[in-house]
């Protein structure tokens, strides 16, 4: 139950950032369905799609499904400052997908105090599917919400392993 409570919190603080999120999370009946979410629980973190749960009329949910989708390996984190105000970050992650044949997933960002945690999945083949055996390099680039941060240095630590940190100089406060 605590695992599904911190994706709907992971849920609600993209939402709240501004970040998309895909399809919007519906209920139908008891039903709330999730299209993805992610669990970035000590450091071993977890990627979810087609999560459904069920409303138990008390204010709790209990998990009916959810698909575990596969982390995709991390080789390098890179972090690059664009000179903006208000300040803009973008992450460059590296890493290898374990087939071709399937797709990086959005990532899911969150943030506590100075760490960024990010967890980056692959979507899974079908039943039917059938995929060669190599692995896949890729690049993804995303943006961090910095926005209202103060300066200091931040870590962006991908999949609880890879870490890059950058360094805000100035308060990144809009309007101010």
């Amino acid at each position: 139950m605590r695992v599904f409570l911190i994706i709907l919190l992971l849920i609600m603080s993209q939402i709240a950032l501004g970040q998309p999120t895909g399809q919007p999370a519906t209920l139908q009946g008891a039903v709330l369905t999730i299209p993805q979410g992610a669990v970035m629980d000590n450091d071993t973190p977890s990627y979810f799609t087609d999560i459904q749960l069920s409303f138990e009329g008390n204010g709790n949910f209990s998990m009916i499904d959810a698909q575990t989708n596969n982390l995709v390996a991390i080789d390098s984190v890179q972090s690059a400052i664009l000179e903006f105000f208000p300040v803009q970050v973008s992450i460059t992650v590296t890493g290898n997908k374990s087939v071709p044949c399937v797709e990086l997933l959005p990532p899911a960002i969150s943030r506590q105090d100075n760490l960024f945690a990010v967890v980056l999945a692959e979507t899974q083949l079908g039943p039917a599917e059938s995929c060669i055996a190599v692995i896949d390099p890729f690049e993804t680039t995303f943006a961090l919400d910095v926005k209202e941060l103060p300066a200091g240095t931040y870590t962006v630590r991908v999949n609880g392993t890879i870490e890059n940190s950058f360094t805000l100089e100035i308060d990144n406060f809009p309007g101010q």
